[in-house]
């Protein structure tokens, strides 16, 4: 695991540093944390997105949410030079290639986004409710998870690459991954028989 731009702000924090630490809890008390945190604002957002005329605001905050949330996974996991690369090779992407109706990625965002405006139409028609089309703001909330995770991995890649910042350093405490096979056991001589 690798410092990020989320640790050093930790750090830096004067407020933050008042709370627990989040490496003092136990990894299955963290994981309920962070599991049950990441539905219950899901489920807020979307819900309010559901019951309020104005659709588009609460998909937007989730879309930010859900980008800082796969942002901080890439951080972590992906070695500094990894992130430099993908970050690269997206900035090469021009956004006039992936806004075009004939982009794979923009083709398969219209369809997630069609197949939560029917699921959400079928569940609002069985409570009798007037029915709103959602494609548009899922559409929307799914892009901006994508450019919020990307601009916060490039912002995490930029200063993993300077020689000053502790960003993209291993976590203290944290080993490298290392296979390990275990030694096969020595061979035994054959049992010599005498007649």
């Amino acid at each position: 695991m690798y410092k990020t731009l989320f640790d050093v702000f930790a750090d830096q924090s004067t407020f933050l540093s008042r709370l627990p630490r989040w490496g003092d809890f136990q990894v299955r008390q963290r994981a309920l944390i962070v599991g049950v945190s990441i539905i219950v604002i899901t489920l807020l957002l979307a819900v309010t997105a559901g019951f309020t005329p104005l659709h588009y605001t609460p998909l937007v905050i989730l879309g930010v949410f859900l980008g800082i949330i796969v942002s901080k996974i890439l951080t972590q996991f992906l070695a500094p030079k990894i992130q430099s690369l993908v970050t690269g090779f997206l900035g090469g992407v021009t956004t006039g290639n992936i806004a075009s109706k004939e982009a794979s990625l923009s083709k398969g965002i219209s369809a997630l986004a069609g197949f939560v405006n029917t699921l959400v139409a079928s569940i609002i028609s069985k409570t009798h409710a007037p029915a709103a089309d959602f494609s548009g703001p899922v559409m929307l909330c799914i892009w901006v998870a994508i450019v919020t995770a990307l601009v916060i991995v490039a912002t995490n890649a930029y200063y993993a690459n300077i020689e000053s910042s502790p960003v993209g350093e291993r976590m203290a405490g944290v080993a490298p991954a290392v296979n390990i096979v275990p030694a096969a056991a020595p061979a035994q001589p054959a049992a010599v028989r005498t007649p």
